[in-house]
């Protein structure tokens, strides 16, 4: 174990209860607390980053907030100054003023419904001001979430400790998802255990010397491959060690994605309850049997099949 990384990022203390330095979607398990608001999030960074179906949600529900308050705004004050309105009943006045307000927030402007008078006319003109700033805006983050480089990358689920040569190996797989064009790839994997300094529990972190960590082109699947031996801070440890000295294994994906003349990056990590020992992964592609090129079989990444490990566990 000589080879300790003093300069992880992670710090060395620990808590009573242990909680993953990354998440299995490669986040940071971090909470950042006694900082002010406005130091707490990048409104950007965030709409960017979250989900779809959050993203479009959030766009849905800004656009009806803020044509329902303009609409109350055009109900309570402005109706005998909105030439073309038909009138009704309260719900049908309602109506034309939320729909008067939806034309005016996306200057559209149908012409049935103008207003008149200063003070409508300030409104109307306020509304169609954020409506341009507002398509301004989601029209940047629209491109800025289409053009964000992705390292679109599967890692199997469960890392293994399989034979491997005269001794074991820790192992885990990889695969491209989504017709990624990914080149210079390199892998470089941590691994966090709790151990005991002058009486006290603290977190060290050590390099793991990989079999192949680099990859001119990506294109199946890649199994990285620890070899256990002597010099590996794994060597001859069970299942009952690796749970008593927390054991994490951290792993960093950087790529260069031609599709976006970019580099990406990608993260995940393996908890001690996520290494499986005595397996081998079951072969996940081969070659088309018509010639056509190789098959890659991505729902069979994570399996694998029981096998009897050498003595050195």
């Amino acid at each position: 174990m000589d080879k300790n990384i003093d300069n992880s990022g992670f710090g060395t203390s620990v808590t009573e209860k242990y909680a993953r330095f990354i998440n299995k979607d490669g986040s940071h398990n971090v909470i950042h607390v006694g900082r002010p608001l406005k130091e707490r999030n990048s409104l950007y960074s965030k709409l960017i980053n979250i989900s779809w179906w959050k993203f479009l949600a959030l766009v849905f529900i800004f656009y009806f907030f803020i044509n329902f308050v303009f609409a109350l705004i055009y109900y309570f004050f402005c109706i005998p100054n909105l030439m073309g309105l038909i009138q009704g009943s309260n719900w049908q006045n309602f109506q034309e003023v939320y729909f008067f307000s939806a034309q005016t927030l996306t200057t559209v402007g149908y012409g049935r419904i103008s207003p008149v008078g200063i003070f409508t006319n300030t409104i109307a003109a306020s509304e169609a001001l954020i409506g341009i700033l507002t398509l301004a805006i989601n029209t940047g983050l629209l491109y800025g979430r289409f053009v964000k480089p992705k390292a679109h990358l599967k890692f199997s689920h469960n890392a293994i400790i399989a034979p491997f040569k005269e001794n074991t190996a820790l192992m885990f797989r990889l695969a491209p998802i989504k017709n990624a064009s990914l080149s210079n790839m390199m892998v470089r994997v941590t691994v966090s255990l709790m151990l005991k300094e002058n009486g006290k529990l603290i977190n060290k972190f050590f390099n793991l010397p990989l079999q192949i960590n680099t990859l001119d082109t990506f294109v199946t699947t890649w199994t990285i491959v620890h070899p256990i031996d002597e010099q590996s801070p794994l060597w001859k440890m069970n299942f009952d060690e690796m749970t008593n000295k927390d054991l994490e294994i951290l792993v960093y994906v950087r790529a260069y994605d031609e599709d976006f003349s970019s580099t990406v990056v990608k993260r995940t990590s393996y908890t001690h309850e996520e290494v499986i020992f005595g397996a081998k992964f079951k072969p996940a592609f081969y070659e088309d049997p018509n010639g056509k090129g190789s098959i890659v079989e991505h729902h069979k990444l994570n399996e694998f099949e029981p096998v009897e490990l050498q003595s050195n566990l």
